[in-house]
């Protein structure tokens, strides 16, 4: 990707996070970035290409960090933990209240990247499942299929903004809990352990 393209794509998801997807145009884009329109409209058209641009850079972002996670001979446990930083990280630029006004605004191309996203995610979490119980880390019993279907759309619940509405609760703190509760919901004995080992070093 061209490096100009990415410092627009990173500035104006900022600039969403900070004052909301609607309310900044492409003048404060350019005006933050201390470029000419001329310059903004040469990497993008407009507002609607420049929204997705980001979901598109985002979700190819996502896919081969993902990809490089699943491969068997990675731990599973540690790909899981590696995988929250990396959210964590996402979740920076896309909060709740970004999301919400990408869907009421940018209702197709949110629709769009949500079914690509959400398929995506399900099966990084199926592979991670079938990698853990083959190493031995979680628990032969579970049922990959379903648990991967209740864990993407857990992380979906979460990023509806009127989950927060009356809770004092970052989404942060959210996700951290939900992340904790499927290792251990997950895990066998010696993958507990071994959790309990690395995660001191990934600071969750």
């Amino acid at each position: 990707m061209d490096k100009k393209l990415e410092e627009i794509i990173y500035k104006s998801a900022e600039l969403f996070k900070q004052y909301g997807v609607r309310s900044v145009s492409m003048d404060d884009i350019s005006r933050e970035m201390g470029i000419s329109k001329k310059t903004l409209y040469k990497h993008v058209k407009n507002k609607n290409e420049l929204v997705e641009k980001i979901l598109e850079f985002t979700f190819e972002r996502e896919q081969q960090f993902f990809c490089d996670k699943a491969k068997p001979e990675v731990n599973a446990i540690d790909a899981l933990l590696e995988v929250s930083i990396f959210i964590s990280e996402q979740i920076k630029l896309f909060t709740p209240s970004v999301s919400f006004d990408l869907k009421k605004y940018y209702p197709e191309v949110f629709k769009a990247h949500m079914e690509k996203s959400q398929k995506y995610a399900y099966e990084a979490v199926y592979t991670n499942l079938v990698n853990g119980i083959n190493q031995g880390l979680y628990r032969k019993e579970i049922n990959p299929e379903v648990v991967a279907t209740l864990y993407v759309n857990k992380i979906e619940d979460v990023h509806d903004q009127e989950f927060y509405t009356e809770k004092d609760f970052s989404f942060e703190l959210i996700f951290e809990t939900m992340f904790e509760n499927h290792i251990r919901g997950i895990a066998n004995e010696k993958g507990i352990a071994y959790f309990e080992k690395r995660r001191k070093d990934y600071k969750l």
